[in-house]
C-alpha cells in the first residue's frame, strides 16, 4: 500500500508523486485532486462522451492504492475518536509519527 512521506505518495512499485500534506480528496463525483486545488483524476466533458484525464498517468493498482491509503486514515480517525474524546489530543498521530 502507498505511504506518504511529507509532500510525496510513495507507491508499493516505488513511483512518486508529489501531493501538497501527501492529501489527495475526492468530490462526489470521485474525481481526485491534490489537497485542495489541482484537479488529477477526472472526466473532461460530458460524462457520457468525457475523456478522462489522468494528470500523474496513474496506473490501475496505484489508484487502488491511493484509495486504501485515503480510506487507512479516515479508519484511524474513526478508531480515535471512539477510543477517546473528540477534545482529547491523542485522537491526532503524533508529529513525529509523521513522515
Amino acid at each position: 500500500m502507498a505511504i506518504v512521506k511529507k509532500d510525496t505518495i510513495v507507491f508499493s512499485n516505488g513511483r512518486e508523486i508529489s501531493a501538497p500534506g501527501g492529501i489527495i480528496s475526492i468530490t462526489r463525483t470521485l474525481e481526485l485532486s491534490d489537497y485542495y486545488s489541482r484537479s488529477v483524476f477526472f472526466l473532461d466533458g460530458q460524462a457520457s462522451g468525457g475523456k478522462v484525464i489522468n494528470i500523474y498517468q496513474l496506473s490501475k493498482d496505484e489508484l487502488i492504492e491511493i484509495a486504501d491509503l485515503m480510506i487507512q486514515l479516515w479508519i484511524e480517525l474513526k478508531d480515535n475518536v471512539r477510543q477517546s474524546d473528540i477534545t482529547n489530543p491523542a485522537i491526532f498521530k503524533a508529529k513525529s509519527a509523521r513522515k
